[in-house]
């Protein structure tokens, strides 16, 4: 095996002793559970094409956590590989893998490897983007920049519309890097490119589903993320960086002040920190512009937080630091093994135990061999329904359905809320855990 790839491969083996350990604690939750459903219902017999959540609702976007888990894991290894391909185009091999080092160990990147995550997968794309980006900066070449425009298409169909934001970005980094004559070609090739890749799917999903899809798809995502009324600050994601990029901030500030404390440069072409800035500068005005802010939006923001960190610990004036880098770094990679190795064997809980009361539900409904499509939900959330496929491989149906269907049991499964409840109120319960609750319409 080459130095290169043993370097290179540093970084990867790092992200798997943080990530691998008790990857079966915890239970579904959140958009786990709604996109595990999903993926269930896909594979069960739905639509490998075209996601469901229900036989009876179209939702755009073996039931165990570890199989879960594991992609988002490969997503995040894969954008770390993209992200060290890019400053290695830009910089030096040090750098490269030190920024893999680094966005290997942002607990917010690596964190999200706990969930299902689709901001995972877009951020992977794009970061393949980037990488053909920096190569076409660095070779002056038309065809990485056209290519770029199938990862692009990708990431649309990870998430919609937000991957079209980094080609303006990459307009600025090739007019900055005196590129400027490949920017047509962002226009003329990556983007019809990215539009080809991303069309069929959608224009698929609009032929089953007409204007739900468009209104559900389009529509109430921009509502969604940009025109709600606004519950958090502006400076909402500088607060949590400022708060969670630890012990990274010491290097960013570090290199921060070294950068404008030397008054010599890289060229334009090579100078990577400066093209860092400018994407976390543009992405952190685009942020903090939408009414929802969430911590996983800001997933685009940490490989060019890790450019900038590594371009200053590649820094630091210690020359046994500096004969470390020159041996390859020995050392990391039994301290990851040994990471994984304590971390898999300590009694560590990483995650929540499961929800008892659910699991209560779920273990009544087995033990009375009830069929849980013949059960129907009223004033449950997404996430409660998409919890009880799972874990019984069929879908309780909405009260209103249930009423036309002569197989339904006449049970219906509810909650207690704050607002008042006219099923509890009217009819006797016969399963009580919690919050949760069953009660029967039987005559």
């Amino acid at each position: 095996m080459s130095r290169d790839l043993k370097l290179f491969l540093l970084p990867i083996l790092v992200l798997f002793a943080v990530t691998l350990p008790h990857l079966e604690q915890g239970e579904f939750r959140r958009d786990t559970v709604v996109y595990a459903a999903v993926g269930r219902y896909m594979w069960d017999g739905g639509s490998l094409v075209a996601p469901h959540i229900s036989p009876e609702k179209p939702y755009l976007f073996g039931a165990n956590l570890i199989a879960a888990r594991v992609p988002s894991i490969l997503a995040a290894a894969g954008a770390i590989v993209f992200n060290m391909l890019a400053v290695r185009n830009l910089g030096t091999r040090r750098e490269a893998v030190m920024s893999g080092i680094v966005l290997a160990l942002t607990y917010e990147f690596f964190r999200r490897t706990r969930e299902i995550s689709l901001d995972l997968w877009q951020l992977l794309f794009i970061m393949a983007a980037v990488w053909l980006i920096a190569s076409a900066i660095r070779s002056d070449r038309i065809a990485p920049v056209v290519l770029s425009g199938i990862a692009i298409g990708l990431a649309l169909m990870s998430k919609p519309l937000v991957a079209l934001v980094a080609l303006p970005m990459f307009g600025i980094w090739l007019a900055i890097t005196r590129r400027a004559h490949l920017i047509i070609w962002l226009v003329l090739g990556a983007l019809p490119i990215a539009l080809v890749i991303a069309a069929p799917w959608h224009l698929y999903m609009y032929s089953l589903f007409g204007n739900t899809f468009a209104h559900q798809y389009f529509s109430r995502q921009i509502e969604k993320v940009a025109t709600k009324p606004a519950h958090r600050s502006s400076l909402y994601y500088l607060q949590e960086n400022a708060a969670t990029y630890w012990p990274w901030m010491c290097a960013l500030v570090y290199a921060c002040y070294l950068r404008v404390r030397r008054s010599t440069q890289r060229r334009p072409r090579r100078d990577f920190f400066l093209l860092g800035v400018i994407w976390i500068g543009l992405w952190l005005i685009l942020l903090s512009s939408f009414s929802e802010k969430k911590p996983n939006y800001a997933l685009p923001l940490y490989p060019m937080l890790a450019w900038i960190c590594a371009w200053g610990i590649c820094r630091i004036r210690w020359p046994k630091l500096a004969n470390w880098y020159e041996r390859g770094l020995p050392g990391v990679a039994p301290a990851a093994v040994a990471i994984f190795i304590i971390a898999t064997l300590a009694p560590i809980r990483f995650h929540e135990p499961p929800e008892k009361n659910w699991l209560a539900l779920i273990d009544w409904i087995k033990a009375a061999k009830i069929d849980s499509a013949h059960v129907a939900h009223a004033s449950l959330e997404l996430n409660d329904l998409c919890y009880v496929y799972l874990k019984t491989g069929r879908w309780m149906k909405s009260f209103s359905s249930a009423e036309s269907d002569p197989a339904w049991s006449r049970l219906i499964v509810t909650k207690v809320g704050t607002a008042s409840n006219p099923l509890l109120d009217q009819n006797p319960i016969v399963f009580s855990s919690g919050p949760v609750r069953v009660v029967s319409m039987a005559r």
